[in-house]
């Protein structure tokens, strides 16, 4: 063992010991929630325009509900 994996092994531990940032999931999670609501909005009232705005709209949204899905499932 040389001395770099010693502290390699060393921060591995600090890591684990940290405590999750609940603010910035806080934060994250309402930022999903409101773009989930704002592009199933967008998606339900799209009236024409172009088909290349609506299919971004449409992968916003579910991009987001299955990030939501992901990451809030739980972890059994």
């Amino acid at each position: 063992m040389t001395d770099h994996d010693y502290w390699l092994e060393d921060m591995q531990a600090m890591k684990k010991r940290q405590k999750p940032n609940y603010p910035l999931r806080r934060v994250k999670f309402a930022l999903a929630v409101v773009a989930l609501i704002v592009t199933s909005t967008l998606m339900l009232t799209w009236h024409g325009g172009s088909m290349n705005a609506a299919l971004m709209v449409e992968g916003v949204y579910i991009a987001t509900a299955l990030w939501l899905i992901v990451r809030f499932a739980p972890r059994d």
